[in-house]
């Protein structure tokens, strides 16, 4: 109950700084506050964007006016445009992935797909705060579509500081670099999107660096890199099965998740409830904890996002949480636009707010492969800075 009251103050707190001044104020002002966009405000007139940053304000102050359980604010997303925005999603759940044979050596899968009793299970559980040095670490993609590469990342990271004691920052750069997508799962690679699995396969067979030591340019692979920490394997949940995902969370820790994120960029604070039954699953978050909203009372996942600590509660995202599987459920009707390998179905089941549970993993490390990989990674740094 404890970290529920902290993070309702944090909340209290997060709401008094809605953006005021550019909120409020002239496109110029915004401007002044956001900088530029990681698309170049070049590649669109300054009109253009200053009408988008106007239709966006409106939306906001007519949906805060409705009084539901979250509350939008002009940020910096503000004045892109649409195809800009989706082009930050850049995830297609891997659905194929129970076929693939880059991964299967190395994943576990449940066989019990039947729904599980929750019912002792802890009533709320945040892994930000035991877990609160890899916690921190919250990161922007950029223009870049690797919300995969991240999600995976800050996985490993808070994984790496459960079962270690300790966190190193990761390279989620050298997944991006480096992870193959043959299959075309979740995009063509890189910037151009992938899928946690792959990048949870990739460090089983090849590592991952510290982020502060891997090194490439233009994009290419360093394969020569000293690595921090490797996988022992992962594990895929159950689809469509969210009492699983509570289970995996609860007792595990953080869970790479897959969501329909087109309704996220708005989001400032509270439960987001926005997703229809039917959606698109497009974006891959972490989910970090989960709790109740003493204010809505509505339940939540408590997700940890790539766009920034400046985006919603700090970098985070409270989602509406169902305590049934078969809780809003509905169809992907455009699986080829947001998910899936090569030879996608015409569309797929989706349960969950968003999707939340249509898709997740979670990796396992061993302390002692840590242990080792993290000495091996001292010892070459060490090296590196005597010459």
């Amino acid at each position: 109950m404890a970290s529920t009251i902290i993070l309702s103050t944090l909340v209290s707190l997060s709401a008094l700084q809605i953006i005021s001044a550019s909120q409020s104020g002239s496109y110029e002002s915004f401007r002044a506050t956001h900088g530029g966009s990681v698309f170049g405000r070049g590649t669109l007139s300054y009109e253009a964007r200053r009408d988008l940053f106007q239709q966006r304000k409106d939306e906001v102050l007519a949906h805060n006016a409705r009084g539901l359980s979250w509350k939008m604010a002009v940020n910096h997303f503000s004045d892109h445009t649409d195809e800009e925005l989706k082009s930050l999603l850049g995830y297609r759940r891997d659905m194929g992935r129970r076929g693939a044979p880059a991964s299967s050596f190395i994943e576990i899968q449940g066989h019990d797909e039947g729904e599980i009793d929750i019912s002792k299970l802890a009533k709320e559980k945040d892994w930000s705060s035991s877990l609160n040095t890899s916690s921190s670490w919250v990161r922007s993609q950029g223009g870049c579509g690797s919300c995969w590469a991240v999600a995976a990342t800050g996985a490993l990271e808070m994984h790496m500081e459960k079962a270690l004691g300790h966190a190193t920052r990761l390279s989620h750069q050298q997944l991006v670099d480096c992870v193959l997508n043959p299959m075309h799962c979740g995009g063509k690679g890189g910037c151009d999107g992938a899928t946690a699995e792959l990048a949870f396969g990739y460090a089983k067979q090849s590592g991952i660096s510290a982020d502060d030591v891997y090194k490439s340019s233009d994009g290419k692979c360093n394969a020569n890199h000293p690595s921090s920490l490797s996988v022992a394997a992962f594990k895929t949940l159950p689809i469509n099965k969210e009492s699983h995902l509570l289970s995996a969370v609860a007792t595990h820790g953080p869970v790479v998740v897959s969501v329909d994120g087109g309704g996220f960029f708005g989001y400032h604070n509270g439960v987001f409830s926005g997703c229809e039954k039917d959606t698109v699953v497009n974006h891959a978050v972490l989910a970090v904890g989960y709790g109740k909203d003493p204010s809505s009372q509505k339940d939540y996942w408590h997700i940890r996002n790539s766009w920034g600590a400046d985006w919603g509660e700090k970098g985070f995202l409270r989602l509406e949480r169902h305590t049934s599987d078969s809780a809003h459920c509905g169809i992907d009707n455009k699986p080829k636009d947001g998910v899936f390998c090569d030879d996608a179905p015409a569309s797929v089941p989706v349960c969950g707010m968003c999707g939340v549970s249509s898709d997740s993993a979670y990796p396992t490390i061993s302390p002692r492969q840590g242990s080792l990989r993290k000495s091996v990674a001292s010892l070459v740094k060490n090296y590196e800075s005597l010459k």
